[in-house]
């Protein structure tokens, strides 16, 4: 074997190393990018989370400017009412405070002269309650008394078990928009920092940790 010889050799042996390693690598990058973000527009449900609706046992502060007879808290019956002095019965369950305020509005002209400036909020969440499922160390039904994130909510069913793909991580959501599976990230959320997956759960949301 010549000097040539050896070195074409040599050199086929160098680069199938190279392409060998190469594609070593990229499996690695594929198998490292199960954290990346999901394709899914979470801006659309951060403006649904602003439109909380209230449930039955909800307490709510209700403000009625330079009216301190309308002005008090009040807790939202099993029937889905509140009761106000003159106004009446306000239909609460299942609407947002924005709605509950423009009726205690409207049915307040009746009697009064000036037009009422109302501010609705809710005090104290009691109908609040979120599902976390799969493979975390306490499973179940929680009932936080105010809104939580995903994160949290894991938190509160104790963490995941060694099990768990936290990068697989689904919000199972049902809501006046319908029916929809939301992906969560662990790892896009905790390590890259992207907290726009962590999103503000909403009543009776189930997380499913697979």
């Amino acid at each position: 074997m010549d000097v040539h010889q050896k070195k074409r050799i040599a050199r086929g042996v160098k680069g199938r190393f190279v392409r060998g390693c190469l594609l070593l690598l990229g499996l690695w990058a594929s198998a490292s990018c199960g954290g990346a973000r999901p394709n899914y527009d979470y801006t659309t449900e951060l403006r649904v989370m602003r439109t909380y609706t209230v449930g039955a046992g909800d307490v709510l502060e209700v403000r009625v400017w330079h009216n301190d007879q309308l002005s008090r808290r009040v807790t939202v019956r099993p029937d889905g009412f509140v009761t106000l002095p003159l106004v009446g019965d306000i239909v609460c369950g299942g609407k947002t405070v924005e709605q509950i305020g423009k009726e205690i509005t409207e049915k307040g002209q009746q009697f009064y002269t000036e037009p009422l400036v109302v501010s609705v909020e809710v005090a104290e969440l009691h109908s609040y309650r979120i599902y976390v499922l799969g493979e975390v160390t306490r499973p179940g039904e929680f009932t936080p008394t105010g809104q939580v994130t995903v994160l949290q909510a894991i938190a509160l069913a104790g963490g995941f078990t060694r099990f768990a793909a936290p990068n697989e991580i689904v919000i199972v959501r049902k809501d006046a928009h319908g029916e929809r599976r939301i992906p969560f990230a662990f790892s896009a959320v905790v390590k890259g920092g992207d907290l726009r997956e962590n999103l503000p759960l909403l009543t009776n949301d189930t997380v499913v940790v697979p």
